[in-house]
């Protein structure tokens, strides 16, 4: 029998049959240092350039207190009024490779049960292979050595695939995010899924492209998303250059770095994690 759609639900604009695909998703908030996650996931929907299929209802899940909605005004006129977003995008392959899902979203305040179930509503799209969860957090790495990405998934045979793309495993217990929720659910529910997280700098004042481009690297190989990042890795190059050349002029920041490339050749052992 037909449902309405009720708040929260997942809201398709356009009907779309994608048979098999793999499911990419990154929130924005507390799982997303230095935005590696979300900037990673958009910039794959603008270099696939994926078409918009839908979005969550937000109104169940954002305490409006905290995270107050956008508003623009010009000239004493509203233009817009916006509350946030969970979008949805699809790309169809014309090459016999996966189809594949986006949801960009904003790491909910409550009722994470509910947004969970609303995203597994897309997989009545079609038949989905993986899904991959993108993230990034604070960490003693400094910019002087190829960015790190960690990683926790749900079977042991994808680990080992993890493993063998470079891919860091992690040991952790203590308070989760909405990652681990959704992992969870995949688990339960005998999806294969894996959590990928970039390391970044705590000095980097703006997006860490350059770890943004490893997040979607390791992406290529693991779900076998095929995109050219040159555009991405010359982002990273010109951050790695305004990085060197900012040790060159301030004595502390270079000390600084240096004691973090100490910590981390000699006295680091399992990347931090948290979830």
């Amino acid at each position: 029998m037909f449902r309405s759609p009720e708040p929260g639900d997942l809201h398709l604009t356009r009907k779309i049959d994608l048979e098999s695909f793999n499911m990419v998703i990154a929130f924005s908030g507390w799982p997303d240092a230095k935005r590696v996650a979300t900037y990673a996931a958009m910039y794959l929907t603008d270099k696939l350039k994926a078409d918009k299929i839908g979005e969550i209802d937000s109104t169940p899940f954002y305490d409006f207190a905290i995270q107050r909605p956008f508003i623009n005004i010009e000239k004493g006129l509203i233009k817009e009024y916006k509350l946030p977003q969970n979008e949805l995008y699809a790309w169809k392959s014309k090459k016999g490779l996966r189809n594949l899902l986006i949801l960009v979203g904003e790491e909910p305040h409550t009722n994470w049960p509910r947004y969970v179930e609303s995203i597994f509503q897309a997989l009545h799209l079609g038949t989905v292979h993986r899904i991959c969860l993108l993230g990034g957090l604070i960490d003693r790495i400094p910019h002087t050595v190829d960015p790190l990405v960690s990683g926790v998934t749900t079977t042991l045979e994808l680990l080992e695939e993890m493993k063998l793309h470079g891919v860091e495993p992690i040991d952790y217990a203590g308070p989760s995010g909405i990652h681990s929720l959704v992992m969870s659910e995949c688990r339960r529910r005998g999806i294969l899924a894996l959590s990928l997280w970039g390391h970044v700098p705590a000095y980097i004042s703006d997006v860490d492209v350059r770890t943004a481009h490893q997040l979607l690297s390791k992406l290529n190989a693991i779900v076998g998303v095929e995109i050219d990042l040159d555009d991405l890795r010359q982002e990273g190059n010109l951050l790695q250059k305004q990085l060197d050349a900012a040790m060159e002029r301030h004595r502390s920041f270079s000390e600084n770095v240096r004691q973090l490339e100490f910590e981390y050749r000699s006295a680091r052992k399992r990347p931090d994690y948290i979830t």
